[in-house]
């Protein structure tokens, strides 16, 4: 008996599918644990086919999606994008399953069918039928263990990869930015993004999103339930089934804008870091407004964020007041890694504060290089 958890998902795609998605709901299992042998099938890595074109170029492998339903599979929006600026056609990517030296036949992306610019969240459609996760109806809750990523790291090689969950428990905002924060046992995270983060039940409670940092090993993901509000056409744009990625990708970006417009610190963070990024044309450099409004919000990756910009003097003065202020507020939030920046400034300044900063951020499993010194 296959579980109605995903069924709601479908109401709001093109009626043609949802029709093909009714018919097919009770002839593929959904994966029932959360190891390797049970997720076979339902994580895939994405890639680009295409021919190298210059001696000595190297392919660009990067991301991970995994099946929601029949014909149908998350990712992180960026993924596609990153791919899209590389010159790479959506209908030029294939997807591969890849565990222990078994390799299967690739599959296609026929489109993408919605997305959303605030939570870097994408749901596309494939060719064929494939066993798929389930999806969380319950909230994860900060301080929860037991979890687990799937993904495809580019620093673990080819295959698929198990994310352990370590520290004493996770944080997770859901009322400003709806993310979760999971200190895993692996560094170098690039390629895990588009992964499920699933919990002791075998349920995907989040989607992984980020990295903190290139060599840090705390995992980023988006909770579960925007993605039932994207597929649910509360959030984000369903993709017209005429439109181009292009402009899909369009349609998400203005409804990015309008809901920034509308004072929503995920999307004013999310803007800001389409600029930051050069995802946007213009720069970043007149852009701290948007920063500052989702850090005054809550938003704990802008106030993370803007103490950096504060400390480096990026597009700012430097002033180290202002940089303390916001890393303060931020390590209120229990953001590891503002515990682990904070305590270590305090540290430098011979504050007996630093210990226990430090101490929270090492208990939270959290490792990083020292930045901003």
């Amino acid at each position: 008996m296959v579980s109605a958890v995903n069924t709601r998902m479908w109401m709001q795609l093109p009626a043609a599918l949802f029709a093909v998605a009714l018919f097919l709901l009770g002839a593929v299992a959904p994966l029932p644990a959360v190891n390797l042998d049970h997720v076979k099938g339902g994580v895939w890595k994405i890639w680009n086919w295409t021919p190298v074109k210059k001696p000595g170029e190297q392919k660009w492998e990067v991301g991970t999606a995994f099946a929601i339903g029949p014909r149908y599979m998350a990712t992180a929006l960026h993924v596609l994008a990153s791919h899209r600026r590389r010159g790479t056609p959506i209908a030029d990517l294939i997807m591969k399953y890849w565990h222990r030296g078994y390799v299967s036949s690739p599959l296609r992306i026929r489109r993408v069918a919605a997305m959303s610019a605030v939570h870097d969240l994408a749901i596309i459609e494939i060719g064929s039928d494939n066993a798929y996760l389930r999806l969380a109806d319950e909230p994860v809750r900060s301080g929860s263990r037991g979890l687990t990523g799937f993904g495809y790291p580019e620093a673990a090689g080819k295959g698929l990869s198990v994310l352990r969950q370590i520290g004493n428990g996770i944080t997770v905002d859901h009322r400003v930015a709806s993310l979760i924060y999971m200190a895993v046992n692996m560094e170098k995270l690039g390629g895990a993004s588009g992964g499920p983060v699933m919990n002791s039940k075998g349920k995907v409670v989040g989607v992984q999103v980020a990295a903190h940092q290139a060599d840090s090993n705390l995992s980023i993901a988006v909770t579960v339930q925007r993605l039932w509000d994207l597929a649910d056409g509360k959030s984000g744009v369903i993709c017209p089934a005429s439109a181009s990625f292009d402009r899909c990708y369009e349609l998400a970006t203005e409804d990015m804008r309008a809901r920034a417009g509308r004072q929503d610190p995920a999307a004013a963070y999310g803007l800001w870091q389409h600029y930051f990024d050069g995802d946007l044309e213009g720069g970043h450099a007149d852009k701290l407004h948007l920063l500052k409004e989702a850090a005054e919000r809550g938003h704990v990756l802008a106030q993370h964020n803007l103490a950096a910009r504060y400390v480096m003097g990026d597009v700012v003065e430097k002033d180290y007041r202002k940089a303390d202020l916001w890393m303060e507020r931020a390590a209120k939030q229990n953001y590891p890694p503002s515990l682990h920046q904070l305590g270590k400034w305090y540290q430098d300044d011979g504050d007996s504060r630093s210990g226990p900063l430090l101490r929270r951020a090492a208990a939270a499993g959290f490792r990083q290089k020292d930045q901003y010194e």
